[in-house]
């Protein structure tokens, strides 16, 4: 009798830890996944302005739409830019000191995007982000994300004279999108109003009609909407946005979720890994719907990993969340037919 009291005693003790365990692992989980905006100088005033504004927006729509919190968001901006969220100054050095933080708060299934808004340079030999004081290059872009644990990674570089980038940045499982396809393309691009769009109006790029939009679809859309605003205008396109995201450091005008570049992005999403905000379709004060939109959002990332994750193991994660989905649908479906 005692040995048996003692392993009930015992067995109890696991399922408290292993619960525990759990809660506290819902509670953390995507706390550590971050974005980076970056609106660099804008040598006129107007361009300062645009650029602060793009960021502004991409900024709100992140904090309050896709479940990111403001720590999770660093913003930099020019010291002249106005904006109503606090900011740091687009500088190399404090850029640096933000990376070197991510470097012991991410974990390796951590997400972390970089989106650079502003002008780009290319001298032949390097492409860069124009800054106050020095430049940040394309190699320097590299080995900061090369330090960072995070494994799930996008990099998006909306500036002109951004192609270049590619080649230094490439690497498996990170998601590239740039403005330009080459150094030479460096008129100051249209390709970043229509990105931020590409949030704004979630429901016209959202092309799947999931409630969400994919990299893959927020790129389709801003390509296709710098096509048409050149076309409308009679002028020649002079930028030619690319997307890479199978590491061979090539990228695509028309990447796709079936083969080559495109299949990454389609699976990607900027929305944090344990977000409690729904996708705008979602009844937000209906608890299994919010939880519903969380499991669908851990699904999308646990497929982001996939590359990245033994196939054991993905193979009964994948399983357990979509058996604790099945269970939810019908959970959803009993309460509505009440």
């Amino acid at each position: 009798m005692l040995i048996k009291l003692r392993f009930d005693a015992s067995t109890r003790l696991c399922h408290h830890l292993f619960f525990l365990f759990i809660f506290f692992s819902f509670f953390n989980l995507g706390a550590a996944d971050h974005i980076i905006i970056i609106a660099g100088k804008g040598g006129l005033p107007e361009f300062t302005e645009k650029h602060a504004q793009y960021a502004r927006q991409l900024y709100d729509v992140l904090t309050t739409q896709h479940g990111f919190t403001a720590a999770q968001v660093s913003v930099f901006a020019e010291s002249g830019a106005k904006l109503p969220i606090t900011v740091s100054v687009c500088t190399a050095e404090k850029i640096q000191a933000r990376f070197a933080q991510l470097q012991s708060s991410t974990q390796a299934q951590d997400l972390v995007a970089v989106i650079l808004l502003g002008h780009g340079t290319f001298d032949g030999d390097w492409a860069k982000l124009n800054l106050e004081g020095p430049d940040l290059r394309d190699l320097d872009f590299a080995q900061l994300l090369d330090k960072l644990p995070a494994q799930r990674q996008v990099f998006i570089n909306t500036t002109a004279a951004s192609g270049p980038f590619i080649e230094k940045i490439s690497k498996p499982g990170r998601v590239i999108i740039t403005a330009t396809r080459d150094g030479a393309e460096q008129y100051a691009t249209a390709f970043p109003e229509y990105f931020v769009e590409a949030f704004l109006k979630a429901d016209d790029a959202d092309l799947d009609k999931n409630g969400r939009v994919s990299l893959l679809e927020a790129f389709d859309y801003s390509r296709d909407r710098v096509v048409r605003f050149y076309e409308s205008a009679n002028r020649l396109r002079p930028e030619h946005a690319l997307l890479e995201d199978n590491g061979d450091g090539n990228g695509s005008e028309t990447p796709s979720a079936n083969s080559g570049d495109g299949q990454l992005a389609a699976r990607t999403f900027l929305v944090a890994s344990a977000s409690s905000t729904p996708a705008p379709s979602v009844d937000s004060n209906n608890p299994l719907e919010r939880e519903k939109a969380r499991l669908l959002a851990e699904i999308e990332n646990l497929k982001a990993r996939k590359n990245n994750v033994p196939e054991p193991e993905y193979n009964r994660k994948i399983e357990e969340l979509f058996i604790r989905l099945a269970k939810l649908n019908r959970q959803i479906k009993g309460s509505a037919a009440r």
